[in-house]
């Protein structure tokens, strides 16, 4: 199902049965099954025999309260940027990735890139996904890391050198590794019981990448700043 919602979400014009049928390798009769539980339950919408995302995502994220982050007024980010004077992207974990859900600020040919087409990132590489990560209890922090390939082990005992540092600064840091052009650090936003919902990254280009450490400390507190405004959590 998710598969179908994700298919949903990432297409303008919506999704035909058979266009469905074809991304999940399955046969339409299964996939007509699906889609019909689907719109009854209100996350799916049929107009002209294409299939949108229905309102029942958003319905569940806000019951729960937990992605409060998703529906951040714009206007957040756009002060946060004018302050900071720099790029600035609200990430979401999604599953075990890194999903970022909005942008403000001069456009990154990366990583504006990345946030327009809510690209799918690794939790462990970007500066928000090590900062959502490095919120989590250990035990979920494990579990998410042993999903990652040979490939990317390398990347995983570095995220693990710096998680002490993480955890102690409520800072992390992304220099030119994701992307060449990519300098960012992160915050984490958390709900009332200490969980994380979001992390806010502040970028910058490559001639401006000792201003990171700097950038980090000024991004915490503005967050705290800002966000009393928005009721946003940041202790």
């Amino acid at each position: 199902m998710t598969g179908i919602l994700e298919a949903a979400a990432m297409s303008p014009r919506g999704v035909t049965l058979a266009e469905l049928a074809a991304a999940l390798d399955a046969a339409k009769s299964s996939v007509q099954e699906l889609t019909n539980g689907l719109l009854a339950r209100g996350y799916l919408i049929e107009d002209d025999r294409r299939f949108h995302l229905g309102p029942g995502p958003f319905i569940l994220a806000a019951r729960a309260n937990k992605l409060a982050a998703l529906s951040l007024d714009h206007q957040f980010l756009d002060e946060l940027s004018k302050l900071l004077r720099c790029t600035v992207l609200v990430g979401v974990r999604v599953g075990d990735a890194l999903v970022y859900a909005d942008h403000a600020g001069q456009e990154s040919p990366s990583l504006t890139f990345v946030a327009r087409t809510h690209a799918r990132r690794p939790l462990f590489t970007t500066a928000a996904g090590k900062a959502l990560l490095a919120s989590v209890p250990d035990e979920e922090m494990y579990r998410l890391l042993e999903l990652a390939g040979a490939e990317q082990a390398g990347d995983v005992r570095q995220f693990l050198a710096e998680l002490p540092e993480i955890r102690s600064r409520r800072l992390a840091f992304n220099r030119g590794v994701t992307f060449k052009d990519a300098f960012a650090v992160a915050t984490p936003l958390l709900a009332s019981d200490g969980s994380p919902i979001a992390a806010i990254t502040a970028a910058v280009d490559p001639a401006e990448a000792d201003r990171l450490d700097d950038l980090g400390e000024e991004l915490k507190k503005a967050v705290v700043v800002l966000g009393a405004r928005y009721g946003l959590n940041h202790t």
